[in-house]
C-alpha cells in the first residue's frame, strides 16, 4: 500500500529532475532558480509586496531583499510605492524581466513538450496542495 512518505519521494524526485532540466536553460541565461521564481511570480503583471513574494517564491525575507536588490541591479525588476499605502513596496517586472520570462518560458515548454503534465495531474496537485495547506493553517475561534 502507498503512503505519504512514498508520496513525499515521489513528489520530491520529480521535483528534483524537473528543476535539473529547468537549470540547464536558466544557466544559460545566467539565470538562478530563486530569481526565476521571483520572476515567475512577477509575470502575472499585477506588482507583489515583498511579503507576499517571500512566500509565493519560497525564500525567507531577508534573501529575497538580496536577491530583489541583485534583479534591480539587472534592470529585471524595478519597485514602485503602493498607491494606496505609499510606505509598502511592490516590486514589478521590467521590460528586461518580461522578454527574459518569454524566452526562457518558451525555452522550458520546448524541453519539457513530452513530460505528462496534463490538466488532471494540475488539478490533483492543486488539490493535494489545498489539503495540505487547510491542515496547515490553525483553527479559527468562532467566538
Amino acid at each position: 500500500m502507498r503512503g505519504s512518505t512514498d508520496l513525499m519521494y515521489l513528489l520530491t524526485r520529480a521535483e528534483r529532475l524537473l528543476a535539473r532540466r529547468v537549470a540547464t536553460v536558466l544557466k544559460a541565461e545566467r539565470c538562478s532558480m530563486d530569481a526565476w521564481r521571483v520572476i515567475t511570480v512577477l509575470a502575472d503583471g499585477k506588482g507583489h509586496f515583498m511579503t507576499e513574494l517571500s512566500e509565493l517564491a519560497f525564500l525567507p525575507p531577508g534573501s529575497l531583499t538580496r536577491l530583489i536588490d541583485h534583479l534591480v541591479e539587472e534592470n529585471l525588476v524595478y519597485r514602485r510605492g503602493d498607491d494606496v499605502d505609499r510606505r509598502r513596496i511592490r516590486v514589478h517586472l521590467a521590460a528586461r524581466g518580461r522578454r527574459l520570462h518569454e524566452r526562457v518560458t518558451a525555452e522550458i515548454r520546448q524541453r519539457t513538450a513530452g513530460l505528462p503534465a496534463d490538466d488532471e495531474l494540475f488539478d490533483r496537485l492543486g488539490t493535494l496542495i489545498t489539503a495540505l495547506d487547510a491542515e496547515a493553517q490553525p483553527a479559527v475561534d468562532p467566538r
